[in-house]
């Protein structure tokens, strides 16, 4: 990687700060691709264990919770999720390059405000999971009506 050095000082005046970046578009491509990659990554493997447990062909709230429940307490799983935090937080580094000049800023707060950042989507992506599966389950009634698909072919009596 090389950097551009420009003439601002750290303040312990010992060694130049590298500053922005000009052509930002190439490091926020990346930086989105590899988070794109880790992130999806996971989704993807927590997908397939949970649509291998699915029996009957519905996926439900339950399905979705033993999925996650058993992932965080294999090897695998949580190698798989480790894997998709660091790829995600090296692909926020790389987004957040251009923008940011301190080192510190970019190699330690990035990377931990991405991995917390990615853990709070994660809970609201599957608390919403859960209430999408209990409201098509029929475990939480929302008074909403969809019908039943077959259309009325009797005519009105008048």
């Amino acid at each position: 990687m090389r950097l551009r050095h420009t003439g601002i000082v750290s303040a312990a005046g010992a060694r130049p700060v590298p500053g922005p970046l000009r052509s930002r578009a190439s490091w926020v491509s990346s930086g989105l691709i590899l988070q794109a990659v880790g992130a999806g990554g996971v989704a993807a493997y927590v997908w397939l264990k949970v649509r291998h447990q699915n029996i009957g062909g519905h996926l439900t709230a339950a399905t979705i919770r033993l999925a996650w429940h058993s992932e965080l307490h294999t090897r695998q799983g949580l190698a798989v999720m480790a894997a998709g935090a660091l790829i995600y937080a090296a692909g926020s580094v790389l987004l957040a390059r251009p923008f940011i000049s301190r080192p510190v800023t970019l190699f330690v707060v990035v990377p931990a405000a991405a991995v917390a950042g990615m853990l709070v989507l994660g809970v609201l992506a599957l608390i919403a999971a859960l209430l999408i599966a209990a409201v098509v389950t029929g475990y939480l009634d929302l008074g909403l009506d969809f019908g039943d698909g077959r259309r009325n072919t009797k005519r009105r009596q008048q």
